[in-house]
């Protein structure tokens, strides 16, 4: 007897009743599953556990599935705003539900909801969302966070790049893979826009990994506040803060707040502790 939160779970917690039958569940079955309330009923083709992505259960409500910004959130890729739920939804689409507040559509050829995916590939979410993005810190943000969790081969990644304008182009030689974070990048990219030679993901004996490292002895850290704000975070931050002063850097730390609202004020502060010169070691 087939197990249908199990199946459910392997596809995401959303597919289509077509999906699930051919792997042996009765419609009765699901129509029971429904009115118990142990799985949604989405539109006529679609169900959902009732804890799958939220994101995810409204686009297919909406007739499309996810894409862009919101499919990239769910793979885990550093989005910085959220402009609501993107909805992608194939052109041919008819007689669609109206959106929502908080939603919005883009038509794209080859979305189909036919195979029972509920949300476009990596790279086609990038290349739905990437042109949309103004500010070059945050594009290498988001490309870098792709990079990092393994969702762009090489190749995909030229093949991407191929298919956006020329200023996205040109950020190829800024991305970095080794950056764990989205403040990271943004922070990375514009310290080196000012002429300052900064490494990512640093390993220094007796302190571990820093997010930055200016011109060899300034550690910047970008702190979101989801990892540093509880009792332990702090207290080990300040022993690390310790460990470097007494190795001879010098460091600083950004919340998330600052890197995205006041860029240009943490540029500023870097600058004021490079031109202090380095610590004695």
């Amino acid at each position: 007897m087939p197990h249908l939160e199990f199946d459910l779970r392997r596809f995401g917690g959303i597919t289509t009743r077509r999906r699930l039958i051919a792997l042996g569940h009765a419609p009765l079955a699901l129509r029971t599953a429904v009115d118990a309330g142990s799985i949604i009923r989405l539109d006529r083709s679609w169900v959902a556990l009732p804890d799958a992505n939220a994101e995810a259960r409204r686009a297919v409500a909406r007739g499309g599935i996810l894409g862009g910004e919101s499919a990239l959130r769910s793979y885990g890729v550093w989005v910085t705003a959220d402009g609501g739920v993107c909805v992608a939804t194939a052109r041919t689409a008819s007689r669609l539900p109206p959106l929502l507040a908080g939603e919005y559509r883009l038509w794209r050829e080859g979305v189909s909801r036919g195979s029972g995916e509920w949300r476009v590939a990596p790279f086609e979410a990038l290349a739905q969302y990437l042109p949309r993005v103004a500010d070059r810190h945050h594009l290498v943000a988001t490309l870098d966070s792709a990079l990092h969790h393994g969702l762009l081969a090489p190749v995909q990644l030229d093949e991407l790049l191929e298919r956006m304008s020329r200023r996205i182009r040109r950020l190829r030689t800024k991305l970095d893979p080794a950056a764990e974070s989205g403040l990271e990048s943004i922070l990375r990219t514009a310290i080196a826009a000012n002429g300052w030679r900064v490494e990512s993901q640093v390993r220094i004996a007796g302190v571990g990994r820093v997010d930055l490292l200016v011109d060899g002895w300034l550690v910047v850290e970008a702190d979101g506040s989801a990892w540093h704000d509880h009792h332990e975070a702090i207290e080990r931050d300040r022993q690390r803060n310790s460990a470097l002063v007494l190795r001879g850097y010098r460091w600083h730390r950004f919340g998330a707040r600052q890197v995205l609202h006041e860029l240009d004020r943490c540029i500023a502060v870097i600058r004021a502790l490079l031109a202090s010169g380095p610590p004695r070691r």
